[in-house]
């Protein structure tokens, strides 16, 4: 490798399962690849085998809440099996880690061993996580494993008053050369804690997807619906801080000619096949289980509007970013998501105004009024083609070369220097955009 950049990723669940923060992995490497450079990915085992890619090194790995996950605990057994691993594919330049727990201490523990640069994402709000699914045993759970994080890397959470998560990902945050936030509102949050965040960056969307894509909306092709029905397509974990619930209990209060297309499982799966039962909707809302990347991209591109229903949960809120990236209007329940990609000013975005389903119900009434009458306007190709990982790929490599700038002037291995100069390269080659801010 003479010019472009081998880095490391480390995660904390394999790439080819399901999740947003795998799915964001692997779409990186696939736009970094396109640009010149060698991603390895370093992964628990793929819990349910028959993963062979050969651009992961797949960990041995315990199964964890009824073999969903898998967990990596640090050891310097494993630690030697990381490196043997990674010295065989060739000189690593800069590690990412793109896991917020294990792996992401496996890649520290890595990263500090060999005196590299290190660039952290933070993919999860780790207090509403917890919070999500451990309820009143949250502050336990985020002891604990701050406790395994002090033991992995001697990283230890020193209380700020923001919260036991933000805590934990300050101590997480502590030694990295960049640390890169998924959206302008997670940034903020974590910057009132006390996290050094030097760059915004979301999760783009494939811009070969949107191509496939385009043209496929309901009202693109100048016809309408039967009986001018307004469809919705809502994607999600069926679990409580997603909120299928109250979408379900939205759409009954809303007008006839609504209907929607909720894909994912979970949890409240079965409780939400009852509840559609129970209000008579089964007419009116179809429930689709899990559909692979591809299949929810089709979706989200051939309904009206995409509806996203959690509140103070996401880092980003992915799916209102693929949506508007295939000129998908969107209803959203969380002000901080609507505020980032234009609020009031942005007509192609609406927002509730309170939790209960009459607000959502409320926001999707006007949206619906909206596209019926057809002044509901397509999102501008201007503002979609900020949102294609095409654009973000450039702002990455910028951080890259910022980390890389940073180990060479606190003379670090001397292999950087050139590095840090094939950095520079690629990020003004794909545009030199700046990395402080999203699109």
């Amino acid at each position: 490798m003479t010019d472009g950049l081998h880095v490391c990723f480390f995660t904390d669940q394999h790439p080819r399962t399901l999740g947003g923060a795998q799915a964001s992995v692997l779409l990186q490497r696939t736009f970094l690849e396109r640009a010149g450079h060698t991603v390895t990915i370093v992964a628990p085992r793929d819990p349910a085998g028959g993963s062979d890619d050969p651009g992961v090194v797949a960990l041995p790995a315990l199964t964890v809440a009824q073999g969903q996950y898998s967990a990596v605990l640090p050891s310097s057994r494993m630690d030697a099996r990381v490196d043997h691993a990674l010295e065989a594919r060739g000189p690593v330049d800069v590690v990412h880690l793109q896991g917020d727990f294990w792996g992401a201490w496996l890649g520290k523990r890595y990263a500090a061993r060999h005196r590299l640069p290190l660039v952290l994402t933070t993919h999860t709000n780790a207090d509403a996580s917890f919070r999500a699914v451990a309820g009143p045993a949250a502050g336990l759970g985020l002891r604990t494993v701050a406790a395994w994080q002090r033991q992995a890397t001697g990283d230890r959470a020193r209380r700020s008053g923001h919260g036991s998560g933000y805590d934990y990902l300050r101590a997480l945050a502590s030694g990295a050369d960049a640390v890169v936030a998924p959206s302008g509102h997670f940034a903020a949050r974590l910057r009132e804690a006390g996290l050094p965040v030097t760059a915004v960056i979301p999760t783009g969307v494939h811009d070969d997807d949107v191509a496939a894509s385009a043209g496929r909306g309901p009202r693109q092709d100048g016809h309408s619906r039967q009986d001018d029905q307004v469809s919705l397509v809502w994607l999600g974990r069926f679990s409580a801080e997603k909120r299928p619930l109250e979408l379900i209990e939205a759409i009954a209060a809303t007008d006839q000619r609504t209907v929607a297309d909720l894909y994912g499982t979970g949890t409240l799966f079965d409780r939400a096949q009852r509840q559609v039962r129970a209000l008579g909707l089964t007419d009116r809302v179809r429930l689709h289980g899990a559909v692979d990347h591809t299949e929810a991209l089709r979706a989200i591109a051939s309904a009206d509007l995409l509806v996203q229903t959690s509140r103070g949960f996401e880092t980003q809120g992915m799916t209102v970013y693929e949506a508007l990236a295939l000129g998908v209007p969107v209803v959203v329940c969380d002000r901080a998501i609507a505020d980032e990609l234009g609020g009031d000013d942005a007509p192609w975005v609406w927002c509730a105004e309170g939790p209960e389903p009459g607000s959502l119900a409320d926001a999707l009434g006007t949206a619906a009024r909206a596209v019926r009458a057809q002044d509901g306007p397509r999102v501008p190709r201007s503002f979609s083609t900020g949102l294609l990982q095409s654009a973000q790929t450039e702002r990455l490599l910028a951080v890259y070369a910022e980390a890389l700038g940073t180990a060479r002037s606190q003379s670090r291995p001397a292999a950087l220097s050139a590095r840090y100069s094939s950095a520079r390269r690629g990020a003004r080659s794909s545009g030199n955009a700046s990395t402080t801010s999203a699109p």
